[in-house]
């Protein structure tokens, strides 16, 4: 029995069985294949993100008409060992519907989905919906003081740099969203959050107001959001980044800077997966989008985008930040 005692030691200590071990990191990508990227076909979408070694895929679904190709692209995902990451954003307007019919048609979108979709692990609720609510110059404050007019928009780091009238709408969205959600998938994980910029003071509230999530989102478009890791992982919830980036992606300054600065974001995100609970990264985004020049959202994809010579948009060259995200997806491998 001693001997057995042993052996059994010695094979825990020097790994002969097989680790229980943390989960992989998510690497994730960005795109809209649904509301953009015209003459690029899912195929195009797909094989880019395995040859990338991209596990999951971000889009964003802003209509019930979106239903059926959803479906098409999950299954075509599934196929290459990719799962669908899909943000729900509402057909609601915040400026001119009330709190009630923001509520009502955000719950019923996300019922929808989620009773369409019973397969589809997380869902992303919402996207940036606390900037329609920053606190602007001249406006009131909660405890009566005036936010000072020669000031530029509040930072929303804290729980009061938000106005109350307007956050009210966006609490509506996102409390529509996610008990939609829990009622007819409750085994989903809801992923909700802000845009990042410092905007944790809307987490805050949200806590205060009851509003259910089950991972924290953050975007980072600059290195140097840690602070802001640090009160988000106080809320006891696993953090995805669910867009980041090099500030202006190539447009700044150039290929070689957009691809040194994804690569030092990479590595400094999959650094932190263990110190804030860091579950997984998504890049924005997988293609450029040229149409959009020379507004940024041009500049911000891993895979260039041309012109053929019947006028149609086509895939075009990897970047050289695609070659710097493939790197360091493969040297994080678990």
């Amino acid at each position: 029995m001693f001997r057995k005692q042993v052996l059994l030691l010695a094979l825990l200590l020097f790994g002969a069985f097989p680790s229980v071990g943390r989960a992989e990191f998510l690497w994730g990508v960005n795109g809209h294949p649904f509301t953009a990227y015209p003459g690029l076909t899912e195929e195009d979408q797909i094989s880019q993100l395995q040859a990338l070694g991209a596990k999951s895929y971000r889009v964003n679904i802003s209509s019930l008409d979106h239903s059926d190709r959803l479906k098409s692209l999950i299954a075509a995902a599934d196929m290459r060992g990719i799962e669908i990451l899909p943000l729900l954003t509402p057909p609601v307007d915040l400026a001119t519907d009330s709190e009630e019919a923001l509520y009502s048609k955000s719950r019923a979108f996300a019922e929808y989905y989620g009773r369409t979709f019973p397969g589809i692990k997380v869902w992303e609720l919402g996207n940036e919906v606390e900037v329609f609510a920053i606190l602007q110059p001249c406006e009131m404050r909660d405890d009566g003081t005036q936010y000072p007019c020669e000031w530029g928009p509040a930072g929303g780091v804290g729980a009061d740099e938000y106005f109350t009238p307007r956050y009210l709408k966006s609490a509506a969205v996102l409390r529509g969203l996610s008990e939609g959600m829990k009622a007819v998938s409750p085994t989903s994980r809801r992923a909700i959050g802000t845009a990042g910029w410092g905007h944790t003071g809307f987490f805050e509230r949200l806590a205060r107001d009851k509003i259910e999530w089950d991972i924290s989102v953050w975007h980072m478009y600059e290195y140097k959001d840690e602070w802001a890791f640090k009160i988000l992982a106080s809320y006891g919830k696993p953090i995805w980044v669910t867009e980041f980036n090099h500030s202006f992606g190539s447009q700044k300054d150039g290929e070689e800077g957009q691809a040194k600065g994804l690569k030092m974001m990479m590595e400094g995100l999959h650094g932190f997966r263990d110190t804030y609970k860091i579950e997984a990264a998504f890049i924005y985004e997988l293609f450029d989008e040229p149409y959009w020049a020379p507004n940024f959202e041009a500049f911000m994809g891993l895979v260039g985008v041309v012109k053929a010579p019947d006028g149609q948009w086509t895939v075009g060259p990897q970047k050289q930040a695609f070659q710097a995200a493939q790197e360091v997806i493969r040297s994080t491998s678990d």
